[in-house]
């Protein structure tokens, strides 16, 4: 198994980890969330129509997600990048709690998957970056005898 892929696994228990450490001690994200699908929902006519078609969209890129996956190369390594970005946005709990000087939901959760999003990153970074290619030439030149 890729290293990369062991780091990925870890993200997604870390990821199950930290909605459960915010919906015990409070979700402030959730809150900024449904702000903003309630400005969403404002561009259509009903929230059902805005809702489907964000379902739609939704859908469509995750079945893009698992393709672009198993097929491998570049398509994997932008896909794993795009997957393994946000938990470096995760920086906000620590930036949250250092201003309030005090715990703020997430923050416990967020120091480790900064740290095995970084990892992940890097260890993604190192499996695409294509291997050192030697050049090999010839001692003897060939001649065509006459």
């Amino acid at each position: 198994m890729k290293p990369s892929t062991r780091l990925y696994a870890w993200l997604k228990l870390l990821t199950a980890l930290h909605i459960a450490e915010q919906l015990i001690f409070g979700m402030q994200d959730l809150q900024d969330l449904q702000h903003m699908l309630a400005i969403y929902e404002t561009w259509f006519k009903s929230s059902s129509t805005a809702i489907a078609v964000l379902t739609t969209i939704i859908g469509a890129l995750a079945v893009l997600a698992v393709r672009c996956i198993v097929e491998g190369g570049f398509a994997r390594f932008v896909t794993m990048f795009a997957l393994g970005l946000p938990t470096i946005g995760e920086v906000h709990h620590l930036v949250a709690a250092t201003r309030a000087r005090h715990y703020m939901p997430g923050t416990a959760t967020a120091v480790p998957s900064l740290v095995c999003g970084v990892l992940f990153l890097r260890a993604l970074i190192k499996e695409y970056r294509p291997s050192k290619t030697v050049r090999v030439t010839a001692a003897i030149p060939l001649q065509v005898a006459a």
